[in-house]
């Protein structure tokens, strides 16, 4: 994606001097976090790296040319890694990028009439050290005595500097891990609304299945309601049935008592017959 060269209310001067100076800044912290003097990186260059122009390059009052930015980033990050680096590490890709950028803005603030945006940032103002020099005519015991008290203050400022480089290192090291924490933050946050909208699809599809699921239940009930009304009108005419049947016994079983009422009487009547032809001789 395209970075915009500058906000829409921010005039071409004041964006390029901002981008300048972030360069600058980001390049002196690379080096304070090295723990190196200009002179160890110029010695350490394979091409010629002025002490003045790496200063000058570190302050923002110059943009260095383009081998001469990758000699000294190179320089650098060897000295963090503590092995040697690439032509094509990609952060050497990065800081061309950057100076690019740069020089993309010096060049339209200068179209848009800027009064000579090639001027970075100033100087850093000086610190007080609490050196008071001798004055003139000091004896060689007051020349001893400033000489001491100098050296007292290099020495303090020597421990003041390795504090400070700790610091910074230690400040680094926080903005690298919360810069990686952003990030992870950033990519959960994206993961989640991609799981969002993963659970709001499955929300989606259960819904249309519990619609689903409804219909056939009602289906089913009604199938429910229809089988007990048929077994309802089953059992009714399996109990008419029932009650026919037994009707049909009880007149079976009259007709059978009927019956053999009527057999046992043609029996007596039958006997009474052939006891009386036995009783009465023949004439």
């Amino acid at each position: 994606m395209a970075i915009p060269i500058s906000g829409p209310t921010e005039s071409a001067e004041e964006a390029y001097q901002a981008e300048q100076a972030a360069f600058a800044r980001d390049l002196k912290d690379l080096q304070l976090s090295c723990d190196i003097t200009y002179r160890q990186i110029g010695d350490r260059s394979p091409i010629v790296l002025s002490p003045s122009g790496i200063a000058e390059t570190l302050r923002g009052r110059r943009l260095p040319s383009r081998d001469f930015l990758n000699a000294l980033v190179r320089v650098l990050y060897e000295v963090q890694d503590e092995k040697p680096v690439s032509r094509e590490d990609p952060r050497l890709r990065r800081w061309e990028e950057r100076r690019t950028r740069v020089l993309l803005l010096r060049d339209r603030a200068r179209q848009s009439g800027a009064s000579d945006p090639d001027t970075g940032p100033g100087d850093s103002f000086p610190t007080d050290t609490g050196y008071v020099p001798p004055p003139d005519g000091a004896t060689l015991l007051e020349l001893e005595s400033a000489k001491s008290d100098l050296r007292d203050i290099l020495n303090n400022l020597q421990e003041h500097e390795q504090r400070v480089r700790t610091e910074f290192r230690q400040v680094l090291d926080e903005q690298a891990r919360v810069a990686a924490e952003l990030s992870r933050l950033t990519s959960l946050l994206e993961q989640e609304r991609g799981d969002k909208e993963r659970l709001e699809r499955e929300v989606a599809s259960l819904k249309r299945q519990r619609a689903a699921l409804s219909k056939q239940l009602t289906d089913l009930r009604a199938q429910f309601a229809e089988i007990d009304a048929d077994k309802v009108a089953l059992l009714k005419e399996e109990s008419d049935l029932n009650d026919r049947r037994a009707v049909l016994n009880f007149d079976w079983a009259r007709y059978e008592e009927l019956l053999r009422h009527r057999a046992n009487a043609e029996v007596s009547r039958l006997r009474e017959q052939l006891d009386r032809m036995r009783s009465d001789p023949p004439a």
